[in-house]
């Protein structure tokens, strides 16, 4: 079992982990304002600030992950998430796509609420929400005008979307109306019906809880999981000092995105040539602006990027079934892939991973049943086998399984066979020393 479990975490990132149009629209469909009248400038009067030049692009988003890094304890490939996806809130409209980020970390006090407000400082238009109801979220996203004094005066935007606390949001049903709308802002061609209105929220959107996400929430979003700072952590507060910090950055973004607009619309449309394998496609929408925007910048982003992407979503959630699925795949690997396995022997490697759901299973019928309800959704199915002429017992052919391993797992790495021939030479070196 040893060898399974260093099999396992090397095969699976998570083993240790315990249990197309282009659009122009607005992210929000507005109710017509009036126009407020243009007065010509009298000659004393003082000019507006001439604009900004535009920052070096590689600078300013080292300059991201350096602000970023000041405030949060998390992986060096999730400050690199945290920068592009800033970026993409300053030019989203470029793509047809929006990327959702979704922050969470293994216990409380990990700077959740921290991390939306420094990514409120520095995006475009932000609106953050903390566990509101999901009726009052609903409103104010549609441009619900009966809180508003002046009825005339128009709108300010709203084209970040960040809801904290969203345990208090979100129920566990997928049957939810807020779950609608936010659905439908991830892509650009679609709108949100109410009634005969339509509305649209499409845009970048960040969710943060101590809970998980629904599910079809959840895989529309890039994970982000921080962590606890340590007391000897170089971590400081966000003071004033540091949202004038945020708020150059943010002027330097806005400048950026302004000359760089027309280029990446260019591009929005149309896939990235270097999309990295084994992505779905929920996750390729959200993975493409970012890697659009790193091309676009340079240097070494682009290689960054893709890596980061890789390396983020094998944190993402998968279904029980899918996580059972990969598991399964691994133990017919250590078994030198044969053509049947019983369920006796299945349910014995399951049992034996730590940290998955199916280490409390026994081995018994009850075991038996909760893996066979898990299968049965992806077309494999328990038969009965016969070894002999006399010997009949329960179990799972390899064949069955060929189909779903194709469509709901990464593909298999071209080196598995010189992976599993090492772990078998190590496996034999270890015996052999341990008889001498």
């Amino acid at each position: 079992m040893k060898l399974t479990r260093e099999y396992l975490s090397k095969l699976l990132p998570s083993f240790n982990k315990k249990s197309t149009s282009k659009s122009t629209k607005k992210p929000v469909a507005s109710v017509p304002a009036t126009a407020t009248p243009v007065t010509k400038p009298q000659l004393n009067t003082v000019q507006s600030k001439p604009p900004e030049p535009t920052p070096h692009p590689v600078e300013m988003l080292d300059s991201i992950v350096k602000f970023l890094r000041r405030h949060l304890v998390c992986d060096d490939y999730q400050y690199t998430i945290l920068a592009l996806w800033i970026v993409n809130t300053w030019c989203f409209r470029s793509f047809p796509t929006a990327p959702y980020l979704h922050i969470r970390s293994a216990e409380s006090h990990s700077a959740k609420t921290l991390c939306l407000k420094l990514l409120a400082a520095l995006s475009d238009a932000p609106w953050l929400a903390t566990g509101g109801h999901w009726r009052c979220i609903i409103e104010n996203l549609t441009l619900k005008r009966n809180l508003q004094v002046d009825k005339n005066a128009p709108l300010p935007p709203k084209n970040t979307i960040m809801l904290d606390d969203c345990h208090h949001t979100f129920s566990p049903s997928e049957r939810q109306r807020i779950l609608s709308l936010l659905n439908s802002g991830s892509d650009a061609s679609c709108n949100y019906i109410d009634g005969l209105a339509r509305h649209c929220v499409f845009g970048p959107k960040a969710f943060a809880g101590n809970a998980a996400l629904p599910r079809s929430l959840s895989s529309r979003c890039i994970p982000i999981v921080l962590r606890r700072k340590k007391p000897s952590d170089p971590i400081a507060r966000f003071n004033p000092d540091a949202a004038a910090s945020a708020a150059s950055l943010a002027r330097s973004l806005e400048s950026w995105a302004t000359a760089n607009s027309a280029a990446l619309a260019k591009v929005g449309n149309q896939a990235n040539p270097r999309l990295p394998q084994g992505l779905n496609a929920r996750q390729q929408d959200c993975a493409e602006p970012l890697l659009h925007i790193a091309d676009r910048i340079g240097a070494l982003w682009p290689d960054k990027a893709r890596s980061a992407i890789v390396a983020a979503f094998k944190l993402a959630d998968d279904s029980l079934s899918i996580e059972l699925l990969a598991d399964i795949r691994a133990i017919f690997f250590i078994k030198e892939d044969p053509s049947y396995i019983s369920t006796h022997d299945l349910l014995e490697g399951l049992t034996g991973i730590e940290y998955r759901p199916w280490a409390a299973w026994n081995k018994g019928s009850g075991g038996a049943r909760r893996l066979a309800g898990l299968l049965r959704p992806l077309g494999v199915a328990v038969r009965s086998l016969h070894k002999g002429t006399s010997n009949t017992f329960r179990g799972y052919l390899r064949e069955m399984f060929l189909d779903p391993w194709e469509r709901y797992l990464p593909p298999i790495p071209a080196d598995w066979s010189e992976t599993r021939a090492t772990m078998r030479k190590e496996a034999e070196a270890a015996a052999k020393s341990a008889s001498q």
